[in-house]
């Protein structure tokens, strides 16, 4: 495993993230009731599949399964010497009909870091982030707040997900300005099919040494490859995610050929690079990720997709060999997700 600081902090991490989302209980994943979401039993293999190959850096959220996935992690970390790994997790999302039962208020916050140690079985959090921005709490009770918490000794470091530019870069000079803790990482959908955080997000990261990290790297298995058939990217049925109807907001990206046509060269690319290399398609999306300092979050219920992510980092692409996977893209609409409830524009 190679690892790399956290942002401008002192602490070092894997360069793979193992995301929290795929543990928990179907019935109570917000994103539906298949097979994608492991229980106990199978989160812990992988957990310690991941361990086992040097994974430090763990990503989950409160509202994964209802709290399930910080509570399985939780579990599974006391077998284990705690300073070992870096645990993430993060608050927003409604956990309950309450007006405060949600967003990022003095007081849901207080209320969900409380939550979230209990379920996760630790004094502290490495690294919480706030899962959205909130329209109407201001950031400086925001930032206040989780400064607190740091000086509290409840959490290490601060940090974000899914947001405007505009809107992380005033969290970052507000804390800066202010005194408040500076947020060291952020996170974002990003992948050969969806690169719109090369406009601003992943510069604004890279002048202020901030961690960037890519949810969705394979764009929801798409460039795995297991789609591509006969030159034409097929539906799954298999993943109730990439169904165009009813999936996941990210099929109607990665999965609508007639508005993106570009995206079946790019799979295909893809594909050929990694079989001229004797690697998979998983593998080149991830070493291609690598390249650009990008770490991947890989969200997984079985072991041998995480020792295939684990595999990319002996990946080395070329330069001639990422201008090609890069050349076929076109410019697509911001995967901008509002408060609550997630929707797509």
């Amino acid at each position: 495993m190679e690892y790399v600081h956290l942002g401008w902090s002192g602490t070092r991490i894997s360069k793979i993230v193992l995301g929290g989302m795929s543990f928990g209980e179907p019935s109570l994943q917000t994103h539906g009731t298949s097979s994608w979401v492991a229980t106990k039993e199978q989160a812990f293999k992988v957990l310690k599949r991941a361990w086992d190959l040097g994974i430090n850096f763990i990503d989950t959220a409160n509202v994964y399964s209802q709290g399930k996935s910080e509570e399985i992690i939780g579990e599974f970390i006391k077998g284990y010497d705690r300073e070992s790994f870096v645990i993430a997790t993060k608050v927003y999302f409604p956990v309950g009909n309450g007006p405060n039962d949600r967003g990022l208020s003095r007081k849901h916050i207080m209320w969900q870091i409380n939550a979230s140690l209990r379920r996760l079985n630790t004094d502290y959090v490495d690294l919480y982030q706030i899962h959205r921005w909130d329209y109407e709490a201001p950031i400086e009770e925001t930032l206040s707040t989780l400064t607190d918490l740091v000086h509290q000794g409840k959490v290490r470091y601060i940090g974000a997900s899914s947001m405007w530019t505009w809107q992380f870069a005033k969290m970052y000079y507000t804390a800066e300005f202010k005194g408040y803790e500076k947020p060291v990482s952020t996170q974002t959908p990003y992948n050969l099919l969806y690169r719109e955080e090369e406009r601003e997000m992943i510069p604004f990261c890279n002048a202020h040494n901030i961690t960037y990290m890519a949810y969705s790297p394979t764009a929801v298995g798409v460039l795995s490859g297991r789609y591509y058939r006969d030159g034409k990217l097929i539906e799954p049925e298999d993943n109730p995610r990439l169904q165009l109807k009813t999936g996941f907001y990210a099929a109607r990206i990665y999965m609508d050929i007639e508005r993106f046509p570009e995206n079946v060269e790019i799979v295909k690319r893809v594909i050929e690079v990694a079989k001229n290399k004797g690697v998979t398609p998983t593998q080149v999306a991830l070493a291609w990720l690598f390249k650009k300092s990008v770490l991947p979050i890989i969200g997984t219920s079985k072991v041998e997709h995480l020792e295939e992510a684990a595999g990319a980092l002996d990946v080395k692409l070329t330069d001639d060999e990422v201008k090609y996977l890069e050349e076929p893209y076109k410019p697509k609409p911001v995967l901008h997700i509002p408060p609550w409830p997630m929707q797509y524009r």
